[in-house]
C-alpha cells in the first residue's frame, strides 16, 4: 500500500530462483536471495548479517531456514530461524516452527506450527551440520583400536 512503511527490503537481489527452476540441495547465500521457484533443501545465510531471503508468491521452500531477514509471500515447509526481522505477507503459508526476534504478519498469512520469540534465534543455527566431524571420527578409528 502507498504510504505504508514496508518491512526491510534487500537493497539488491544477488540471486534469483526463477518460477520454472527447482533446486535440490542446500543453499548458502549472502545479500538478497529471491525465490519464485522451488528449493528442496536447507537455506542459510551464514556470512552476511544483513542477508534477506524473499520467498515470493508462488515460490516454495522445503527445508530448514536460518537467515537474518525473511520476507515471505509464498510457501515454506520446515522450521525457520530468523535473527532480525520476519515479514509474512497476506499469501504466506508456513508449515513449521518459527523462531524469531521481530515478527510482522499481515492478515491472511497462515502458520501451522509453533511461534516462538527468542532473543537469539540464529544461535547455533548458522554453523552448519556438525555431523561431518562426528562421521569422520567414526570412520577413522584411533591407532589404539588397531593395537
Amino acid at each position: 500500500m502507498i504510504g505504508r512503511k514496508r518491512g526491510r527490503r534487500a537493497s539488491k537481489v544477488d540471486t534469483l530462483v526463477g518460477r520454472n527452476t527447482v533446486i535440490h540441495g542446500d543453499v548458502e547465500f549472502g545479500g538478497g536471495l529471491h525465490v519464485e521457484g522451488r528449493i528442496v533443501g536447507d537455506i542459510r545465510a551464514a556470512t552476511d548479517p544483513a542477508a534477506v531471503l524473499i520467498v515470493a508468491e508462488g515460490g516454495m521452500v522445503e527445508g530448514h531456514v536460518a537467515v537474518p531477514h525473511l520476507l515471505m509471500n509464498g510457501e515454506l515447509h520446515g522450521d525457520v530461524h530468523v535473527g532480525e526481522h520476519v515479514e509474512l505477507g497476506e499469501t504466506a503459508r508456513l508449515a513449521g516452527n518459527l523462531y524469531y526476534a521481530v515478527l510482522q504478519m499481515a492478515e491472511g498469512a497462515q502458520i501451522d506450527g509453533l511461534l516462538k520469540r527468542v532473543d537469539h534465534p540464529l544461535e547455533g543455527e548458522l554453523e552448519g551440520p556438525g555431523e561431518t566431524q562426528a562421521l569422520s571420527n567414526a570412520s577413522n578409528p584411533t591407532e589404539d583400536e588397531h593395537s
